[in-house]
């Protein structure tokens, strides 16, 4: 059995950093963890450690690991031959199951990643409007191409006003003009977006979302709200583009726009839509998604687009979620999981939890709602790295700002993870 100190080593030789993405080289331990098995709830390192999976792949296996259905749909496509890059009869058949259950899908087109997804609605809004300019808000994600990488994980004091945010560029490479083309709005702020809009509806193409800002935890805004950022778009000929990546099918079948009952003009649906094969969709109006080519003017294409095995798992995926008394498992587990939660934080006097659906974020030293990145920024970092660090020593695997499960939790799943993280909890409340 290779070592996890003997496998980075060799990783690092030919991996930059010894890893396929950055954020892999997990800053609360100090290194990746390299596993070697994922089973329902459970993921399994190389040295043989098990682990219940709160991060759940970013929120990708929303069916939990090798789930059956979705391990025969991938053989299926495997005794097809693959078929890489050759439209199936299958591809058709996710589309129409999106258009069925997404509110704002009449047509969609696919892709691997959410960056791709969310990089052709914005291309096919600037196509659609003429103009050039987005706005995005602080706080929210949506991929790693140049012309949203600002303000996701902004530091504050380098981001003006809370009213009239400045971008704050989230990476080097990126050609300093781009910061031209970008709009920074508070979220959950109408007035101030009001203003903005004002201001610059000649030269805004769209505005980008995620609905539930997941990327910052868990952070909720009200229906009315998003209600009343719907009108404000359509009376300015603005192209209101929901980024579903994280938030696709956390909350029922209908994405976040059902939940809120507010259905944008384009939409971008991932992680989780193929149970953790890379495949992502992007969607919406008929007289919108016509303007891609071959019909319209904005290009798609990709050799990977909507390949095989993913459709197939997707089909697969989507087939459990449409299912009765899915959801009604998610929200037990949920109301479990977090209200465990709740009571281990207050014990603790560690901060708060919030969550819904089957996503959560943990907010440590803040006593208040949080319904903005402002507020979300003044969780302690040192607590949090603290107590993700220990939760791994521990048995629970959970990185980053955002936490989940998968449907293939059980209640006594959630009480032996609630037990885990109350010893976590313990000994982090004796290191502050």
């Amino acid at each position: 059995m290779t070592s996890m100190l003997e496998n980075e080593k060799f990783a690092e030789k030919y991996l930059a950093g010894g890893v396929s993405s950055s954020i892999r080289n997990y800053k609360e331990i100090g290194h990746p963890i390299y596993f070697a098995k994922g089973e329902g709830v459970k993921v399994w390192d190389i040295e043989g450690k098990e682990y219940y999976d709160l991060n759940n792949s970013h929120g990708a296996t929303i069916l939990g690991h090798n789930n059956p259905k979705i391990r025969a749909a991938v053989e299926k496509a495997l005794d097809m031959g693959v078929l890489c890059a050759y439209e199936t009869e299958y591809q058709g058949k996710l589309a129409k199951k999106l258009s069925d259950m997404v509110p704002a899908i009449d047509l969609s087109r696919f892709a691997c990643s959410g960056s791709e997804t969310v990089m052709h609605t914005v291309r096919l809004a600037r196509e659609i409007t003429g103009k050039e300019k987005i706005i995005k808000f602080e706080g929210h994600f949506h991929g790693y191409f140049d012309y949203v990488m600002y303000s996701y994980w902004p530091q504050i004091e380098q981001s003006g006003p809370a009213k009239r945010p400045i971008p704050y560029v989230q990476s080097g490479g990126i050609p300093k003009t781009i910061k031209d083309l970008i709009t920074i709005a508070p979220f959950n702020d109408l007035e101030a977006l009001e203003k903005i809009i004002e201001e610059e509806k000649e030269e805004v193409a769209a505005l980008v979302m995620e609905p539930i800002n997941y990327d910052a935890g868990c952070i909720v805004p009200t229906k009315e709200y998003m209600k009343a950022v719907r009108k404000l778009t359509e009376e300015n000929g603005i192209i209101l583009i929901y980024d579903e990546i994280l938030s696709a099918f956390r909350t029922g079948p209908g994405c976040a726009q059902e939940y809120f009952d507010v259905v944008p003009d384009l939409c971008a649906i991932g992680k989780c839509i193929a149970g953790g094969y890379p495949l992502s969709a992007f969607g919406g109006k008929e007289e919108y998604m016509n303007h891609l080519r071959p019909k319209g003017n904005s290009e798609h294409s990709g050799t990977y687009n909507g390949h095989l095995i993913p459709v197939l798992a997707a089909l697969a995926c989507l087939e459990e979620i449409s299912s009765p008394g899915f959801y009604d498992h998610i929200y037990q587990i949920a109301d479990r999981l977090y209200k465990g939660l709740d009571r281990i934080f207050a014990d603790y006097h560690l901060g708060r939890i919030q969550g819904l659906g089957a996503r959560f974020g943990m907010y440590f030293d803040v006593d208040e709602e949080v319904t903005n990145y402002r507020i979300s920024a003044k969780s302690n970092e040192e607590k949090n790295k603290k107590f993700i660090a220990t939760a791994v020593k521990n048995g629970v695997l959970m990185f980053g700002k955002h936490h989940g499960f998968s449907a293939a939790y059980t209640k006594e799943d959630v009480d032996e993870v609630l037990n885990r993280l109350e010893k976590t909890a313990k000994e982090v409340a004796k290191s502050f």
